[in-house]
């Protein structure tokens, strides 16, 4: 047997002692193991924890027994690995992670590290069901435009055209879509008339200023993965209970539009409104609808009721301050004002130091004056990140 061979072999042979758990447990992952562990599975989740979190204590062996599980449910090595790791052990591991809280079961799809944590229910039964779900395949296959139009959503839209569904050109729009399935609806025509694959993006099905086409290396996956971010991730987000709390950790005031669940009109003026003149504040809030049934509690802390939707408000995570007008909206320049005197502190000097609470302001003979009449405590300061804190109850807002 030649020595380099033998040699190789070796390695391989420790390699996969290093990789193989205890019965019934997740690997145990490291800084030695994580990479090969990450780039050898199609999914894996990670779970940092102490031993000297309670939450931990209780959340490891529910961890372990839904690997032990999955050994036995999924039988073909490389889709999926669970893996735990040792804050206090791996102190570096925790600050690359960013990992601000015990436990945090952190998601990799294909190399990478999603935003989105796994926030679900800490049963062994809810974190299978998970895992199943992260494999399924995000898109969805279509045979005409017709039936396309029945599947559109909310969220933006990619479609692809390929000339058949064994083609390498396809498992990488299938992989880049995995990561992406939170931002994106994903589609698909298959048919041997496409004899170039190409994708597009579209914002609204129906309207062809906002189409563009993918121009790059449709075999690349970190390319085609780099279009989706900057197109799938929306200018204006819808806010949930599921997502609050990954928002919050941003570290970005929330800017939201309040409105009826069934109201259309309003999140698409919104949204006009901030492409046409805040794109410049992307970087230093984030913008977001939210369905006011759902988060009654921050209505009536703001002193509103149904009567009084569509309005918008900022939250600082100190303190909500009212827009006062939304007929104002239309107004040039008029939200961008706003938002501005959050950053310069003017919104919050108003409700601190001026006699009455109340305050008037005219930046200049062209703007118009806005009164800040209160400003309630942040109901959504309870979400950002805390070590002691794992989840949140959805009446807590």
């Amino acid at each position: 047997m030649p020595e380099k061979f033998y040699l190789c072999l070796v390695l391989h042979l420790a390699l996969a002692q290093l990789l193989v758990p205890a019965d019934g447990e997740a690997v145990q992952v490291d800084s030695k193991n994580v990479r090969d562990i990450i780039q050898s599975n199609e999914l894996v989740l990670l779970l940092f924890y102490s031993n000297t979190c309670r939450f931990s204590v209780q959340m490891l062996p529910i961890f372990d027994a839904a690997a032990d599980q999955l050994r036995s449910l999924i039988v073909d090595s490389g889709q999926v690995s669970l893996g735990k790791v040792d804050c206090l052990k791996e102190m570096q591991m925790e600050i690359d992670f960013d990992i601000g809280k015990y436990p945090t079961v952190k998601i990799v799809r294909h190399t990478y590290v999603s935003s989105k944590e796994y926030r679900g229910k800490r049963s062994t039964e809810a974190l299978i069901q998970f895992v199943f779900n992260e494999l399924r395949n995000p898109i969805e296959q279509f045979d005409s435009m017709h039936e396309l139009n029945g599947l559109v959503g909310q969220k933006y839209m990619v479609i692809g055209f390929f000339e058949r569904k064994q083609h390498a050109e396809y498992e990488i729009y299938r992989k880049a879509a995995s990561n992406m399935k939170e931002h994106c609806q994903f589609h698909v025509n298959f048919a041997e008339t496409h004899l170039l694959n190409k994708l597009t993006f579209r914002r609204e099905l129906n309207h062809t200023d906002s189409h563009s086409e993918y121009s790059g290396n449709m075999s690349n996956f970190t390319e085609v993965l780099s279009w989706f971010r900057e197109k799938c991730v929306p200018t204006v987000r819808v806010l949930t209970f599921e997502n609050a709390e990954e928002l919050s950790e941003e570290g970005k005031p929330f800017v939201i539009l309040f409105h009826h669940k069934d109201d259309r009109i309003s999140p698409k003026e919104f949204e006009k409104v901030i492409h046409a003149d805040l794109m410049d504040e992307l970087d230093n809030v984030i913008f977001l609808t939210a369905d006011a049934k759902l988060f009654a509690h921050p209505v009536f802390h703001l002193n509103k009721t149904d009567a009084d939707l569509p309005f918008i408000a900022i939250d600082s995570f100190v303190h909500m301050f009212l827009f006062p007008n939304y007929k104002d909206l239309h107004k040039p320049s008029k939200l961008k004002q706003f938002v501005r005197r959050l950053h310069t502190g003017e919104l919050h000097w108003a409700h601190h130091f001026d006699e009455g609470n109340e305050q008037s302001t005219t930046a200049s003979a062209e703007e118009s004056e806005i009164v800040i009449t209160m400003a309630p405590e942040s109901k959504f300061k309870e979400l950002l990140p805390s070590k002691s804190r794992y989840t949140f109850a959805k009446d807590e807002l």
